[in-house]
């Protein structure tokens, strides 16, 4: 049984503070409870085996932020009006988006901001100098990516190593890939690749995927990678489009399955 497991949570678009995960992972940690009290497991037992799953955060948009505010300074020097109401919330989502690309795709520069700074932050959490009340330093290379909307493709470029200075060392074992309202779908067919040959690196156990039918930005996963077995979860989020692509981070089916996976790799 594992003693010590990361939870690391990666956020989509939009401007995401610390904590923003907080709320979720107590869900989880509060369902994985339920379910070992039935399977008749004492209180102390449980508490070990919970105090062993730590989380962490990783936050990427600070380097879209000066971008994104002077964007809106030019687009929007005075409170808009109705439609401006509308379309305002949406902008700077696209310019995250578009700036990821861009960032992704300048191979000469070698800047990438955005990935370096996850793989900066990946470094810290693995190095032992960020590891908080983790019981089992020795045992700190066990992880589960909780990765959501855009936060799933960087954490997907991330794992499988298409940049090989920014990418997960094969020593951090993974026994979950857990992608929300993920549009890989979208960035893989406009990379020319929507029929995948990818399969999973070899620390990583397998790849978990849960969608809702009203995002109008998550995908299932499953048709796109004829190599790679993909556990696609349908829950239900909220109504509109928008509202449905947040929701899983309050939202109890996605806790449930999450938890899933939790107690799987701790049996592990």
């Amino acid at each position: 049984m594992l003693r010590n497991l990361k939870l690391i949570f990666i956020h989509g678009v939009s401007a995401q503070n610390s904590n923003y995960s907080a709320g979720l992972f107590e869900l989880i940690l509060r369902i994985a409870r339920q379910r070992l009290l039935a399977q008749g497991h004492t209180a102390a037992a449980i508490t070990q085996m919970l105090d062993a799953t730590v989380s962490h955060e990783v936050l990427w948009v600070n380097f879209t932020t000066d971008l994104t505010n002077r964007y809106l300074q030019l687009a929007y020097p005075t409170t808009p009006l109705f439609w401006g109401k509308l379309t305002k919330p949406l902008d700077p989502l696209m310019i995250q988006i578009m700036e990821y690309i861009k960032d992704k795709g300048d191979k000469g520069s070698g800047v990438e901001n955005i990935l370096a700074g996850v793989d900066d932050q990946f470094r810290r959490i693995f190095s032992y100098k960020d590891i908080g009340a983790d019981p089992a330093p020795h045992e700190g290379h066990n992880a589960i990516i909780v990765a959501h909307s855009l936060g799933s493709v960087i954490a997907f470029d991330y794992l499988m190593g298409f940049r090989k200075d920014h990418a997960l060392p094969h020593t951090v074992k993974l026994p979950s890939f857990i992608t929300m309202g993920s549009p890989i779908p979208l960035f893989i067919t406009a990379m020319g690749h929507p029929d995948s040959d990818l399969t999973l690196p070899p620390n990583v156990g397998r790849w978990v995927n849960i969608h809702s039918p009203r995002d109008g930005i998550g995908r299932p996963l499953q048709p796109f990678f004829r190599n790679i077995p993909i556990a696609d979860h349908l829950v239900r989020t909220k109504f509109t489009p928008i509202a449905a692509h947040s929701a899983y981070w309050r939202n109890a089916a996605t806790a449930h399955i999450i938890a899933d996976q939790v107690l799987d790799a701790l049996d592990g």
